[in-house]
This record gives structure tokens, C-alpha cells and sequence, in this order.
């Protein structure tokens, strides 16, 4: 349960009114409802303690993603993790920028793979790299010689 601040004033007042409505059964003699009362504020309490408990859990997942994420250099292809003892990686783009996943890539002869989407990323200086760069810096109207029209009237 998410609180807001007024919520969080609201639930204190209900609180001590607990208390104090718990204080004067017992002033009076009341036991069985001081008892009922203080019951029910221990597990609101008990509550209230298991919601925090969970907020903190969040906040440190949130914390340590950031973290993550301000480690990570990408050269343009893949991904490297930056550690105290280096780098490490590489890790496929593609499953890192989807769903935040770090999936080591698999180093072949000619290039790299990713075992969780399948991409292949061909290793630098390679003579594969150099023809697909080659083809990428062409103008699309080099690549079509004669444009298919779509829609005839």
C-alpha cells in the first residue's frame, strides 16, 4: 500500500487516538477492549514494518540498476561493464537495451553472438565489419536501382 504524505498524517492521528483510546479503556477497567486495541495497532504495526521492509528492498534494487547502468560503456555494437578490475563483457545491446538483461555474448572465429536473442555482432576489423560499413555509408538511392512503386492508380 502506497501512503501519501496527508495518508501518513492520518494514519499517526489514527494512531495515537489508538493509544489514547487504548489508555483510558484501561483507566477505566476495560481490559478485554485496551487488549483488542493494542492488538489491532500491533498488527498495523506489524504491517507497517513489512511495508517498510519492502520500500527499502525497492529502493536498493532502484539503487543498484543505477549503478549499473553508469557502469556500462557501449562502443557502438555491444555493451562493456566497468569493474574495478577492468572491463568486462562484451554484452549484447539488444537484450540490455529491452529489458535491461546483461547476456554475455559468445566470442566466435568472425564475430560475436548472443545466445539470448541470437544477434551476431562481427568483430571489429574484420573484412565482414568493413563490407557491411561500406554498405551502411551508402545513400539509399544507391542501394535501389529502380524503385518499386506501391501504390498504382
Amino acid at each position: 500500500m502506497i501512503r501519501t504524505l496527508e495518508g501518513g498524517f492520518m494514519d499517526s492521528l489514527i494512531h495515537a487516538m489508538g493509544f489514547k483510546q487504548a489508555l483510558e479503556a484501561a483507566k477505566a477497567n476495560r481490559w478485554e477492549d485496551a487488549e483488542e486495541i493494542l492488538k489491532s495497532l500491533q498488527e498495523e504495526y506489524f504491517a507497517l514494518c513489512e511495508e517498510n521492509r519492502a520500500l527499502k528492498e525497492q529502493l536498493t534494487e532502484v539503487v543498484e540498476i543505477l549503478d549499473l547502468s553508469q557502469s556500462m560503456r557501449f562502443d557502438g555494437r555491444k555493451y562493456w561493464l566497468t569493474t574495478e578490475d577492468g572491463e568486462d563483457g562484451p554484452f549484447c545491446q539488444v537484450c540490455y537495451d529491452q529489458t535491461g538483461t546483461l547476456v554475455r555474448l559468445q566470442e566466435q572465429k568472425r564475430h560475436w553472438q548472443c545466445k539470448g536473442c541470437g544477434n551476431l555482432f562481427i568483430k571489429q576489423g574484420h573484412p565482414l565489419e568493413k563490407a557491411a560499413a561500406t554498405n551502411r555509408s551508402r545513400m539509399p538511392s544507391q542501394l535501389v536501382k529502380n524503385p518499386i512503386p506501391l501504390f498504382v492508380k
